[in-house]
């Protein structure tokens, strides 16, 4: 089954696509990614702090949700432009980059925008809920994210890039963002 959605995902991405294509998918991955899939983290993070007493300052709860959502959205926002001016695409698979994009936040993590979206998520549930919201958004989204990533997305640019991408993914980190390493 993976591997049908891996070959699947790999015949329809990559492929140049016309402007109102290319907006149409970015404004279908915004209303998943910044609100459905927000909204049904913070539901679960919500029942989850009915039964887990957490309490902290609200104050410190809000400084950090507000750095949590505004470093997410930096990162994504930084993504999302690199990825439309570099590679030609959006993050959403069917009208994904027609290059291997591995400048701006990409030269430090294979990931960011799953960086910048799991920070997002964390800093939303965080203001709207309290802290133990936020970090069961932050470690659901990492979760589901991780998972998604190593079992379908490696594949498919592993597929689609060959060895190019395999060079990149030696030199630079899965998620936390470092200096590419040398000699690999």
């Amino acid at each position: 089954m993976k591997d049908r959605i891996v070959g699947y995902i790999a015949r329809h991405a990559g492929k140049e696509r016309p402007m109102p294509i290319r907006i149409m998918w970015l404004a279908a991955g915004v209303l998943v990614f910044l609100v459905a899939i927000p909204l049904t983290l913070g539901l679960l993070g919500h029942w989850v702090s009915g039964y887990v007493a957490f309490g902290i300052p609200r104050l410190l709860e809000l400084a950090l949700g507000i750095t949590g959502v505004c470093v997410g959205l930096l990162f994504l926002l930084w993504s999302i432009t690199t990825f439309w001016s570099i590679g030609r695409g959006t993050p959403v698979p069917f009208a994904s980059p027609t290059k291997l994009v591995s400048s701006g936040p990409f030269k430090y993590t294979r990931n960011p925008i799953k960086l910048g979206a799991v920070l997002f998520y964390f800093g939303l549930g965080t203001i709207g809920d309290g802290l133990l919201t936020g970090l069961v958004m932050l470690v659901l989204g990492l979760i589901l994210g991780t998972t998604y990533h190593r079992r379908i997305e490696e594949k498919e640019l592993a597929l689609r890039f060959g060895n190019e991408y395999e060079e990149y993914r030696k030199r630079t980190s899965f998620f936390i963002p470092l200096p590419p390493r040398k000699g690999k």
